[in-house]
């Protein structure tokens, strides 16, 4: 089977992406095919150690990484996905905090 010229110049624009991928894979000594496995909500949770509902809220946040899988649009987490989703919450948690509206100033 043939890949269309299309298609080979969209490959090409993504190999810049998979090689920084791997090469952070290698940096952080991640396995890539731990870290690309996909979880289901209650395996992520039981990963994490919180409840199911903390999952669910979490993608109430349209940055929270999911993949939807099969015509039922099943959510499945990559598990290196949410890990590099909660360091940079962890980094940048400053960012989430509400504004003050009741201060003097």
């Amino acid at each position: 089977m043939a890949i269309s010229e299309d298609v080979q110049n969209e490959l090409s624009q993504l190999q810049p992406y998979i090689d920084r991928y791997l090469e952070l894979c290698r940096v952080f000594g991640m396995d890539s095919a731990k870290y690309n496995r996909l979880m289901s909500i209650p395996a992520t949770a039981k990963l994490l150690g919180v409840a199911r509902e903390t999952i669910d809220l979490w993608l109430l946040d349209p940055g929270f990484p999911r993949i939807l899988v099969g015509n039922s649009h099943q959510v499945r987490l990559r598990q290196g996905d949410v890990f590099a989703y909660l360091k940079d919450k962890a980094v940048h948690w400053y960012k989430e905090i509400p504004s003050d509206d009741w201060s003097d100033e």
